[in-house]
């Protein structure tokens, strides 16, 4: 903790300046000013991160550059009668029958497979994902009081550092009003000093 120890000059349990609808109508605008003159892109102009990988710079430059993404194309699980009555127009026409069948054969694999399994991997899913919320939440928890108990040790740092401020302050001040009341005084002795120096 104290090597990451900050001093910081802001006091705001003791300094009430932004209390003030002035002052803080002005700091409002002065935040507007900066704000205005900010124009972060969302995204980087470069796709230096993606030098390596092919697939990623061109769907990043399609984000970037707003197109919508392409329609899937499901032309290639229709099955369709050949287009002539040629050995290769037929021959293609039955490996595509045998894909889309292999295809529906993989499918009912995985249903019946959902329909043994499903229920109990969801389950599991589930109580993990109940242990993650409840660990997340106890986490947030101890946070949240990290957080207060780090508020009320600055409170209190502060508000003791205001009474010392305080302190300072007013002997300051008399420190001041007595230096004044020293000067008038040197001013009163040098003017009764000429006085006798001239009457001689």
């Amino acid at each position: 903790m104290d090597s990451q120890h900050v001093t910081l000059d802001s006091l705001p349990y003791i300094d009430k300046e932004y209390d003030d609808p002035a002052t803080r109508e002005h700091v409002l605008g002065l935040i507007q000013e900066e704000m205005a003159q900010m124009s972060p892109p969302l995204m980087p102009k470069s796709a230096h991160i993606f030098k390596s990988n092919d697939t990623l710079r061109k769907e990043y430059e399609r984000v970037r550059s707003g197109h919508s993404l392409p329609l899937f194309d499901t032309t290639r699980y229709n099955i369709s009668a050949p287009t002539s009555d040629t050995a290769s127009a037929w021959q293609q026409a039955s490996n595509n029958a045998a894909s889309q069948l292999e295809h529906q054969t993989t499918r009912i694999d995985n249903l019946e497979l959902l329909q043994n399994f499903g229920a109990q991997a969801w389950k599991l899913s589930n109580h993990q994902k109940e242990q993650l919320l409840s660990s997340i939440e106890n986490r947030t928890q101890k946070l949240r009081e990290e957080g207060v108990h780090v508020n009320k040790a600055r409170k209190y740092e502060q508000t003791e550092a205001g009474v010392r401020l305080s302190e300072l302050e007013e002997r300051w001040s008399d420190g001041v009003r007595r230096c004044v009341e020293i000067q008038v005084a040197c001013g009163r002795l040098q003017q009764e000093i000429n006085v006798l120096e001239t009457s001689k």
